[in-house]
């Protein structure tokens, strides 16, 4: 009895099938006729909009709704539609456009980095450009060297921030590689015109100081006083000298450029060399003026003795 059971119910299994496929789809030509045409239009929608996505060179939009379109085409009723096979043809058309469109898109993104680096550092270019102007002029100093250099780190740091871009266009790291010239350039620029002012702030300014002394010591009345101011000279003047040598040591192309002292031109070489000069030449004078107090105060000490 009970192993009849089953056999009994077997008739159950095709009724139950009949109905799971009228429940999944069409039951008849007409019904799987406008299935199919439903199909195809939410395909040629679903196209439409996936063209208009890689006009807008959005690739990632445009697979999604290509793979819509790939399980629409692949449903056997669409084969019902007449315009099944220019729907595969259009999906496969747009499909191909996918590559492409990435492409054109990171080309285009990345043409919009380049130029928004490139005019960040035409804006650090611009303010160098300034500085080195600055520098020129007659009245420079070290704060326009400063200056300079402060300018070259900030173009620095610009292209440091696109420094991946070098390696994605060759245009922007040739153009890098001119703008690291160019800031080379002015590095050497502010560091010499830095040595120049140096020589300037040392060895100028202690002549200077020298000859002003040297001024004061002749029109002094006074043997000690003179003395004091002649020797006082003197080591200025050697303070000149040795500095000068030092600075155009460490520079030697400091040695021959033009500087102004007074109001007068000439060179760090000449400055040096006057300097060491005068050095020698207040020697004899100091040395004649010691022997004159000397014998100042041998005589004073003789008159003392006598009166005692």
């Amino acid at each position: 009895m009970h192993a009849a059971f089953p056999h009994s119910h077997t008739w159950l299994i095709p009724l139950l099938l009949a109905v799971a496929l009228s429940a999944c789809g069409p039951r008849n030509l007409k019904e799987r006729t406008r299935h199919g045409e439903k199909l195809s239009d939410e395909a040629s929608s679903l196209l439409d909009d996936a063209e208009q996505s890689l006009r807008k060179l959005e690739p990632e939009r445009a697979e999604e709704q290509l793979a819509e379109v790939k399980e629409l085409v692949a449903q056997p009723d669409i084969e019902l539609s007449p315009e099944s096979e220019m729907l595969r043809s259009r999906l496969a058309e747009l499909q191909a456009q996918v590559v492409p469109a990435r492409k054109e898109r990171e080309r285009r993104e990345l043409d919009a980095a380049v130029e928004k680096q490139r005019d960040e550092i035409l804006r650090a270019q611009e303010a160098l450009n300034t500085a080195l102007e600055a520098l020129e002029r007659k009245d420079a100093g070290p704060a326009q060297a400063e200056a300079v250099l402060a300018a070259v780190e900030r173009t620095q740091a610009r292209l440091r921030e696109g420094k991946s871009l070098e390696s994605r266009s060759e245009d922007y790291a040739a153009s890098v590689r001119r703008t690291e010239q160019r800031l080379t350039q002015a590095t050497a620029r502010a560091q010499f015109a830095q040595q120049v002012f140096a020589y300037t702030a040392g060895p100028v300014a202690s002549r200077l100081e020298a000859e002003a002394l040297e001024k004061k010591a002749r029109a002094e009345k006074e043997p000690d006083a003179q003395l004091t101011l002649y020797t006082d000279a003197r080591e200025r003047f050697r303070r000149c000298g040795e500095a000068s040598q030092q600075l155009i040591s460490k520079t030697p192309e400091l040695e021959r450029t033009a500087i102004q002292v007074d109001g007068r031109a000439t060179t760090p070489k000449a400055v040096g060399s006057g300097c060491t000069a005068k050095v020698d030449s207040l020697q004899r004078t100091v040395t004649k003026l010691e022997k004159a107090r000397a014998a100042r105060e041998k005589k004073r000490a003789a008159k003392a003795k006598a009166k005692g």
